[in-house]
């Protein structure tokens, strides 16, 4: 018999065993690799349902925005709103930021195991439309000033150190508010009785008023109005402006509603004036007229007293696309039944006496196409107040109070009525953002 190999046996035995060893190896690293490429991919997935999450949650913000520009008081919310591979929902309380009233928008987004959370502190701040104050430019504020509401300062706001000038009411500032657009032709007061009024001064150096209709007719040339303003004109040569100053008895003679030279035709809803075109049809384009009222007296007219240079409605929100006089109000009262008391170039209140524009009767708006450079004490607006320019320069001092009272609006001409939508707002002022780890960060 042949003896056995021992050495062999021990060598296959080996070869067996690390054959086996070696598969076992190759079994756990397949496995592995096969673990790793399966959590890479839930890996992947979930970032990717976790950023769909986030801009869901922050979609359901924006989404939010939309609907406060319809309606300002919405806190409906949202709850499990489909959208994109997941949902959203969102919740909308009123609370306090930084002591001040303000919104928190707590939203949530979720594609499939992913979920993002977003909070945001926002003011939900009234329009233009209703503000008691709109100032596109700078204001600056000496003196116990009074708002009933808040205004908004699309410039540089100064109500002195801390506020201290502000007595009652609040304001926004840091963002824009645009006001509507505003017109002056005859077309956008179709239901009015309308005059142009324009200075002429003849060859003998008289300076006198022309009285024309809405179509351009030269009533005072005609007949048809036998009055020339004699006596109430006068011009400056070097600024090259016409004054026109009605005072006491003046006012009632042209402006009474029923028999003033101004009066309104039967059947109109009221009497509108302009003295801001130029001085005479065909004339110089460079001459204005600077009007005051001055006298213990209701006025019910509409007064005009700019005129527009631009093109584009864009442009009839910018006071570069303005020009005109001065308006100037003393001791007087206007109770305008077009809702719109004056259209102004540059506007001012001046004397101790009380001056109102608007009153709880009849609200008024009170349209300046370019600066407020002065009001002092014993001013009140009753209605709102719209300014191109700047409110206040040098400074507006006193203690004029201006209300907010929505009145006004149902007696505007139709294209302002149209314009002037009530309960919106003009955008979502965010005061802080951030994402949450929870519901309960």
């Amino acid at each position: 018999m042949r003896p056995i190999d021992q050495t062999h046996d021990r060598s296959s035995g080996y070869a067996l065993l690390t054959t086996v060893v070696f598969v076992f190896v190759l079994l756990i690293a397949g496995f592995a690799f096969f673990a790793l490429v399966s959590y890479e991919g839930k890996a992947a997935i979930y970032r990717q349902d976790s950023s769909e999450s986030f801009y869901l949650a922050d979609g359901a913000v924006e989404r939010a925005r939309a609907k406060f520009l319809e309606d300002r008081t919405w806190r409906d919310g949202w709850a499990a709103e489909s959208a994109g591979a997941g949902e959203y929902d969102l919740t909308v309380t009123d609370t306090t930021y930084q002591g001040e009233p303000a919104v928190r928008l707590l939203s949530k987004g979720r594609v499939r195991g992913g979920e993002r959370w977003v909070e945001v502190f926002a003011d939900i701040p009234p329009t233009g439309f209703g503000l008691p104050l709109l100032v596109m430019g700078d204001a600056d504020v000496n003196g116990n000033f009074c708002l009933e509401g808040q205004a908004h300062v699309n410039g540089d706001p100064d109500f002195g150190p801390g506020d201290v000038h502000l007595k009652c009411g609040s304001y926004t500032s840091g963002f824009e508010i645009l006001p509507p657009p505003i017109y002056t032709d005859p077309a956008h007061f179709p239901t009015s009785t309308y005059y142009y009024v324009r200075g002429i001064t003849n060859g003998f150096g008289d300076h006198v008023g022309h009285i024309y209709d809405a179509a351009g007719v030269d009533l005072t040339q005609t007949g048809a109005i036998p009055d020339s303003l004699e006596g109430l004109v006068d011009y400056d040569a070097p600024s090259k402006t016409y004054t026109f100053e009605f005072k006491n008895d003046d006012l009632e003679t042209y402006f009474d509603d029923a028999t003033g030279i101004f009066s309104r035709n039967g059947g109109e809803t009221a009497a509108v004036v302009n003295f801001g075109e130029s001085a005479l049809l065909g004339g110089p384009a460079d001459v204005f007229s600077r009007v005051v009222f001055q006298g213990d007296d209701t006025l019910h007219t509409t007064i005009i007293n700019t005129r527009f240079t631009g093109i584009t409605e864009t442009d009839r929100i910018d006071h570069l696309y303005w020009e005109g006089g001065m308006t100037e109000l003393q001791q007087v009262t206007f109770e305008p039944y077009y809702g719109v008391a004056i259209i102004a170039y540059d506007f001012e209140k001046m004397g101790s006496a009380l001056v109102n524009v608007g009153t709880t009767a009849w609200p008024a708006l009170l349209y300046v196409t370019n600066d407020v450079p002065v009001i002092n004490a014993n001013f009140v607006l009753i209605g709102s107040f719209i300014v191109l320019g700047d409110f206040g320069v040098p400074q507006i001092s006193g203690g004029p109070d201006i209300y907010y009272d929505e009145g006004f609006v149902d007696n505007l001409p139709g294209y302002l009525t149209e314009d002037w939508v009530e309960g919106v707002s003009g955008t979502m002022k965010v005061l802080r953002w951030r994402e949450l780890a929870s519901a309960l960060e």
